[in-house]
């Protein structure tokens, strides 16, 4: 009986033992910081470069703007 009780403590130990360095591991830490970071970065590039985007916008802009004016000096001549 003394042996069951030894084997079932020490088991017990290295089990509270594994969860402790389990919970002091910061190696899958950084994964999941990289992660968070790209997942900002892309939605930021969304944002910018996507359909009404800002790159877009801009983009018509100025070519409306030209158009505008090749289209006004070839009325005018």
């Amino acid at each position: 009986m003394n042996d069951l009780l030894i084997k079932a403590y020490i088991k017990g130990s290295n089990g509270v033992e594994r969860a402790r360095n389990f919970l002091k591991d910061e190696r899958g830490v950084t994964a999941v910081e990289y992660a968070i970071v790209l997942a900002g970065v892309a939605a930021v590039v969304a944002v910018i470069f996507g359909r009404n985007g800002t790159v877009e916008k801009m983009i018509t802009g100025i070519f409306n703007t030209v158009s505008t004016q090749v289209q006004n000096s070839m009325v005018s001549k």
